[in-house]
């Protein structure tokens, strides 16, 4: 048995550099892809009134429960959503390749790191929303992978 390779070693060395010039740029695009992704995801599981990782937040008490039925709000589930402000100042940030998941008005932040690691009214009811859970994680890598390559050509 005889093999032949032909490989024009020019073209190869072209088409790496190629790929090379693209990858900063592809990963980029990527990573703000999927970090928008990332911001629908949390916004859609948290109003929804899911946790990260499967399950239901804390019920609402007595007395918000009352408060938000006076204001027209649901009272089914808890969705941390009363007038929207918080989930639309949530954004990110680009800084080279690392991309940052963050809430763009600092009161709101306030409200969130209370509701996500201090804990809300009396009984200091602590609802951690505001992380990515193992499934999201998968689809936003997944997302991720299948954009880069794409992107780089591959």
């Amino acid at each position: 048995m005889e093999l032949k390779i032909k490989a024009n070693t020019l073209q190869v060395k072209n088409f790496l550099k190629g790929i090379t010039r693209k990858q900063l740029s592809a990963t980029q695009k990527s990573l703000n892809r999927v970090s928008n992704m990332a911001v629908l995801m949390i916004t859609k599981r948290t109003q929804s009134g899911s946790l990260p990782d499967g399950g239901k937040m804390l019920p609402y008490a007595k007395s918000t429960k009352k408060a938000r039925e006076d204001r027209g709000r649901q009272t089914g589930f808890v969705d941390l959503t009363d007038t929207g402000k918080m989930f639309r100042s949530l954004d990110f940030k680009q800084r080279g390749t690392t991309n940052t998941l963050f809430f763009s008005n600092k009161e709101r932040e306030k409200i969130a790191a209370q509701h996500d690691f201090f804990g809300v009214g009396k009984r200091k009811t602590v609802r951690p929303f505001f992380s990515i859970g193992n499934s999201e994680e998968e689809k936003l890598k997944n997302e991720f992978a299948k954009f880069y390559f794409s992107a780089v050509g591959l």
